[in-house]
């Protein structure tokens, strides 16, 4: 039976030794990991975390920002009051949008107004927009109200002819009124604050000359 071979003689290969198994080869060839290490370093990473949410969920319990989009936790109903249904092409009458907080106090932010109240119909679609400021509004639980302005005019206009779908504004350079008819007063709001209540009607009618 031949002897084994000395593997220390010249010309004889030295048999590789196995190597212990790792994760990645990409780590380098003396560094092994320890699974015991890597469980109690994701313990400790799954306790930050809790603790963490535990913290942000008890900041300021009793005042809610609300986002500039999303609807609110709270609920919160609307409704339009105006003191009168009938009003004359190119006038213009106060009301106000009456809304009931059943939640907390809410604190939101805009600009001059939170809500506006406008004349729509089948035909008419007005564009709806918003003053460009910070300020903070808090709606208060219960019910508060909120002035808006409702106007029998277009919303805007273009100088020299009419374009893009938008009437010519008048020599004065005011908006053109609507022409009589049947509207419906709708309201927009700034944020999704409440639910949008059911519009009013109300009848334009045509503007005596003086």
């Amino acid at each position: 039976m031949t002897p084994p071979a000395d593997t220390n003689e010249p010309g004889h290969r030295r048999t590789p030794q196995r190597k212990p198994a790792r994760w990645n080869r990409m780590w380098p060839a003396d560094v092994n990991l320890d699974v015991r290490s890597i469980l109690v370093v994701v313990a400790l990473l799954l306790a930050g975390c809790s603790s963490g949410s535990h913290i942000a969920s008890t900041t300021k319990p009793h005042t809610a920002l609300t986002p500039a989009r999303g609807h609110l936790s709270a609920p919160m109903t609307a409704r339009i009051v105006l003191p009168s249904q009938t009003m004359t092409a190119g006038s213009s009458m106060s009301g106000y949008v009456v809304v009931e907080n059943t939640g907390h106090a809410i604190r939101v932010s805009g600009c001059m107004s939170l809500f506006q109240v406008l004349l729509t119909s089948s035909t008419y679609r007005p564009l709806v927009g918003w003053l460009l400021c910070l300020q903070w509004f808090t709606i208060p639980a219960g019910e508060s109200r909120y002035p808006v302005t409702l106007s029998a005019s277009y919303s805007q206009c273009t100088q020299g002819r009419p374009q893009h779908g938008l009437k010519a504004c008048r020599p004065d350079g005011r908006v053109p009124p609507l022409p009589p008819g049947t509207y419906h007063a709708k309201l927009f709001q700034l944020h999704k604050l409440v639910r949008i209540p059911p519009a009013l009607t109300v009848r334009v009618t045509t503007a005596m000359l003086t």
